[in-house]
């Protein structure tokens, strides 16, 4: 108005149109208003801790206008407390009597005080107060439209209360959302820090050998083979009031439907760790199976296993331990080596598992972890009956076969604990496609006509080391060791790691034959020697032609014996 009238006087009582434009210029720039005082802004930046797995995109939701200052020391001075909106005011109002009844208040001021008694605040961590949560939930479905935030940015915003989510469409595979941030903003530049964990899986199978969890193991197909999926749920994971995991397990034609599921907790992230057999270790509690729920899906390229644990807030309370600090989940299960499994360190067959967790406090839906794999394999024993001089193949030969188990190979190349014996084919061979490492005793029951049998078993040993920690692969192969061994009169052909295939030879000696030239001139001595000599009593002579007599009849029945054979 002063600027009006100064305007006025100088231009006279008339003033002219461009007079009249510049006062109404200058008195749009130059009164003071609410809405211009409350433009004034102050800067944020937020810090994602390096390995916390916190997404970097955030969304930023203004609940309060206001005037902030710095005190002395690191505390922020609030006055003149509006709401920002009405959406703000209808969220906030609602989520503060639903978590207080007793609650009546209506004004920004109000609400504001009420939070900052009832919520444990600090501008530079994440808020896990429930009511905290729902007005994040709330202003999120709201038509409000956030200010986008960037991790690492500085970011400049109104001054006043803001509440910061996650940008749920940006958290990626391995990545969750923080717990909502309440922050003050205005004064000097404010710094918070997100606030998430992500869990981790692995998966594992046992090695029978030497009943260790390992990255890699080998079996015999068909036999029980159990695979272990640990989750571990870190500590200080805020803002959660459920939190439910599915391990999504993939599992290839190669390996059988899984069967016998069950699913264990333990307390911490670390201590009585589960590093051998398939039963559980102190400290660890089976779940009932009301916790969760279990799921497979036959597909042409395999199996899918699905074990959803439904709520581990729930689940820990109900066993005595504290979610928030920390907990290890493990599921096992019994999926044996198919008929279709690959053989050797060539074909592994492959077992993957992804774990499933909550994307955000605020939302309902899940993010992913990478991928944790573990792999089997398995081998191809050949047997084959040879000549021990020209190392023609046998048939015939009947040969009791034991595996380390105790089990006998039957004739359909299965295991079975009742006796059990095979007999080699027309080439001479005994094949079982498919088994574990270790020894294999073998007995000749019978050998081949003209053939003698050797006495006793002889053992054949597949000795197969694999790396524990790791799954190997192209150059690393090497870190595998295996091997072939086999006792005389066995015999090791050939062993090739990377096809999976054992040969082995078993030699038999033929029969001892007595040659007839030497059988006869044998008799012939004998005969001799009961002649008469020169002198003798001829009292003899009837007895030795009787011996005669004997000793051809004997001979003529041995060359008629030898006809009829074909010799």
């Amino acid at each position: 108005m002063v600027v009006t009238k100064r305007l006025s006087s100088r231009l006279g009582r008339r003033p002219s149109l461009l007079a009249t434009l510049v006062v109404a210029l200058l008195a749009l720039v130059l009164v003071p208003s609410a809405s211009w005082a409350r433009a004034k802004t102050g800067s944020l930046t937020v810090n994602v801790a390096e390995g916390s797995g916190s997404s970097s995109q955030l969304k930023a939701y203004q609940l309060f206008s206001a005037d902030v200052a710095d005190d002395d020391g690191t505390n922020k001075v609030v006055s003149n407390i509006t709401w920002a909106s009405s959406s703000a005011q209808a969220v906030v109002t609602a989520q503060i009597k639903a978590s207080d009844p007793t609650f009546t208040g209506t004004t920004a001021q109000e609400c504001a005080e009420w939070l900052d008694k009832n919520v444990p605040s600090d501008s530079s961590s994440a808020s896990s107060s429930p009511v905290v949560l729902a007005i994040a939930k709330a202003m999120m479905t709201s038509r409000v439209t956030p200010t986008s935030v960037t991790a690492g940015d500085r970011t400049e915003l109104a001054e006043g209360y803001w509440l910061l989510v996650s940008d749920d469409t940006a958290v990626g595979t391995g990545q969750s959302g923080t717990s909502p941030i309440l922050v003050v903003v205005g004064g000097l530049p404010v710094t918070a820090s997100t606030k998430s964990s992500v869990p981790t899986v692995e998966k594992t199978v046992l090695e029978d050998s030497t009943d260790a969890w390992q990255k890699q193991a080998d079996a015999t197909v068909g036999d029980s083979l159990y695979w272990k999926l640990q989750a571990t749920i870190p500590a200080g994971i805020k803002g959660y009031t459920t939190y439910g995991i599915t391990f999504h397990d993939t599992l290839t034609a190669r390996l059988s439907a899984p069967s016998d599921v069950r699913v264990y907790v333990a307390a911490g992230t670390a201590g009585d760790e589960w590093e051998k057999a398939a039963s559980a270790p102190d400290g660890w509690t089976e779940l009932d199976p009301s916790e969760y729920t279990v799921s497979s899906e036959a597909q042409s390229s395999g199996s899918t296993l699905d074990v959803t644990v439904t709520d581990l807030v729930k689940s820990a309370a109900t066993h005595g331990m504290e979610f928030s600090s920390g907990l290890r989940v493990v599921v096992i299960y019994d999926a044996p080596l198919s008929s279709e499994a690959g053989h050797g360190f060539d074909a592994p067959n492959v077992n993957t598992v992804t774990l499933r967790y909550p994307r955000s406090p605020y939302s309902d839906t899940y993010s992913e972890t990478e991928e944790s794999t573990a792999v089997a394999y398995t081998w191809d024993l050949s047997l084959t009956k040879r000549d021990s001089s020209s190392d023609a193949k046998l048939a015939g030969a009947v040969l009791r076969i034991t595996d380390d188990r105790g089990r006998h190979l039957t004739q359909s190349a299965s295991w079975t604990t009742e006796d059990a014996t095979v007999t080699t084919d027309a080439n001479g061979l005994v094949t079982v496609s498919g088994v574990d490492s270790g020894t294999f005793d073998v007995e000749e029951v019978s050998a081949p006509q003209g053939y003698d049998a050797f006495a006793g078993s002889r053992r054949i040993t597949l000795s197969v080391t694999l790396d524990p920690d790791q799954i190997v692969s192209g150059k690393d192969k090497a870190a595998n060791k295996a091997g072939l061994e086999a006792v005389s009169p066995l015999r090791v052909d050939s062993f090739d790691a990377y096809a999976g295939t054992a040969q082995v030879s078993a030699l038999d000696d033929t029969t001892p034959k007595t040659p007839a030239g030497k059988a006869a001139k044998g008799i012939a001595k004998a005969v001799s020697s009961m002649l008469p000599k020169t002198g003798d009593p001829t009292s003899f002579i009837p007895v030795a032609i009787l011996v005669v007599a004997g000793v051809a009849t004997i001979l003529a029945s041995r060359r008629l014996r030898g006809r009829g054979d074909g010799r």
